[in-house]
C-alpha cells in the first residue's frame, strides 16, 4: 500500500486518540476489540509527518462470499476536511478488489447533536454519509430508531467486481434448513435494541410461538425494538416472523453471494 500502514500493538494508543477526538464512546469500545486476540488484523492506520491522524479496515463476515464491513474509520478532528479520508477509503476499496473482494458494506448513524451551534455541525456523521456516497456507496437500508429512538442505522453498499450480466435474474433455489433461536440479546452500541441468535443446525425452522417467546423476553428486558435478518434462500423463515408480528424491513443486496441477500425484519415492541 502507497500510503496505509498495517496496524500494529503499538499503535493502539494513537489510534484510539483519533477516534475519540469525534466519539468517546466509540473509543472506549474501539479500544476493548483492538486489544482482544486479533482486534488489529486487517485495520490499516495513516501517518502524516509521523503521526497517527487516520485509521480505516475492514472486517469479514462467516458464511459470505468476498463479502466486507468497513471497521473503524476516521480521521483526527485536527486534520479532517483535508482529503486524508478520501485518501484512506480509495486505497483500501483499491486493496480490496485486488483481494477479489465482491461486495463491502459500511453502517452509519444519521445522529445530530442537538448541543452543537449549528445544524451543520451536530449533523457529525453527515460528511462520512457524503464520502461514502461520493465513492459509490448507495443506501440499501435504512433502520429507523436503531440506536436509540430517533437514531436511525444507514447501510451502504459497494460493488467491488464488475456486476456479472442480468445479475438481478439470477435464479437461487430456496434452501429448506432447520433455523433456531438460541438467544436473546441487546445489540452493541444501541439503547434498548435487540436481536436474535440462530443457527441453521436444528430439525425444523422456529415457529410462530418461538418468535412469541423471544419477543416475551425482550419485553422482560424493558427492550424498546428488535431487528433480525436472514438468508434470503432460506425457505419458510418469512411467514412465521409476519405472523408474529414482524415486518420486512428491506435487504442488503447480494450480501451472502450473488442473488442471496440478507433479507431485514424489524419488530417495534
Amino acid at each position: 500500500m502507497k500510503y496505509l500502514e498495517e496496524m500494529q500493538e503499538n499503535d493502539i494508543d494513537g489510534v484510539v486518540a483519533v477516534i475519540e477526538s469525534h466519539d468517546e464512546d466509540d473509543a472506549d469500545e474501539a479500544a476493548a476489540g483492538f486489544r482482544s486476540i486479533g482486534g488489529c488484523m486487517d485495520m490499516y492506520v495513516l501517518r502524516h509527518e509521523g503521526k497517527i491522524i487516520g485509521v480505516t479496515g475492514f472486517s469479514t463476515p462467516p458464511g459470505c462470499d468476498q463479502t466486507h464491513w468497513l471497521s473503524w474509520t476516521y480521521v483526527h478532528d485536527d486534520y479532517t476536511n483535508q482529503g486524508f479520508g478520501r485518501k484512506m477509503l480509495i486505497e483500501l476499496i483499491d486493496h480490496l478488489k485486488k483481494q477479489q473482494g465482491r461486495m463491502l458494506f459500511v453502517k452509519v448513524s444519521d445522529y445530530i447533536d442537538e448541543d452543537a451551534d449549528n445544524e451543520e455541525d451536530g449533523a457529525i456523521y453527515a460528511a462520512a454519509l457524503h464520502l461514502y456516497q461520493s465513492l459509490g456507496f448507495k443506501i440499501e437500508l435504512t433502520h429507523p430508531d436503531y440506536y436509540d429512538e430517533g437514531e436511525s442505522q444507514i447501510c451502504l453498499g459497494l460493488r467491488l467486481s464488475d456486476t456479472p450480466a442480468m445479475i438481478a435474474d439470477i435464479d437461487i433455489a430456496k434452501e429448506d434448513v432447520g433455523v433456531q433461536f438460541n438467544s436473546v440479546f441487546e445489540i452493541a452500541e444501541t439503547d434498548g435494541a435487540y436481536t436474535f441468535g440462530w443457527d441453521d443446525e436444528g430439525e425444523q425452522v422456529f415457529s410462530q410461538e418461538d418468535v412469541t417467546i423471544g419477543l416475551d423476553n425482550v419485553r422482560e428486558q424493558k427492550g424498546r425494538i428488535v431487528f433480525i435478518s436472514f438468508p434470503s434462500n432460506y425457505n419458510g423463515i418469512k411467514e412465521p416472523l409476519l405472523a408474529a408480528g414482524f415486518k420486512e424491513s428491506g435487504k442488503l443486496h447480494n450480501y451472502y453471494e450473488d442473488g442471496i441477500h440478507d433479507q431485514h425484519y424489524t419488530y417495534k415492541l
